[in-house]
């Protein structure tokens, strides 16, 4: 058995903190144009820009495996606060209405799960970015 070298990376990584989606082609793509957007502002912080990054790269790795109109994503609870303000960020712009649509769905899973993703949220930026870049 291989010794825990990092805590935080080892409880984020589980499988009950992940969410199995499908979410139409055309969407995905319009949430992607949002994340690079959202990306090329410079007033983000470290943790958002990483946490953005990655969606991106999952989201793009997973709408390219297939060629079917819904694209099956997995998805680690922590990108859920990320994803919300992604939303709220973009909530005046009817291009990126996708973000409700997905927004509106996983606000079950923040409700569910407050207790977990706001334990998240208490950690220092550098953790949270280790934390994103490996789950």
């Amino acid at each position: 058995m291989s010794a825990i070298t990092d805590f935080y990376q080892f409880k984020y990584s589980k499988n009950d903190y992940y969410i199995d989606l499908f979410i139409n082609r055309a969407a995905l793509y319009s949430i992607e144009e949002a994340l690079d957007e959202r990306l090329s502002n410079q007033y983000i912080s470290k943790d958002a820009q990483c946490a953005y990054m990655r969606l991106k790269e999952l989201f793009q790795s997973s709408r390219c495996s297939s060629d079917s109109l819904y694209v099956d994503l997995r998805i680690n609870k922590c990108y859920l606060k990320y994803i919300k303000n992604l939303y709220y960020y973009f909530s005046d712009r009817k291009e990126y209405s996708s973000l409700k649509a997905l927004n509106d769905y996983l606000q079950v899973f923040l409700i569910n799960d407050i207790e977990s993703i706001s334990s998240f949220s208490t950690l220092n930026e550098d953790i949270k970015v280790r934390v994103l870049s490996n789950v």
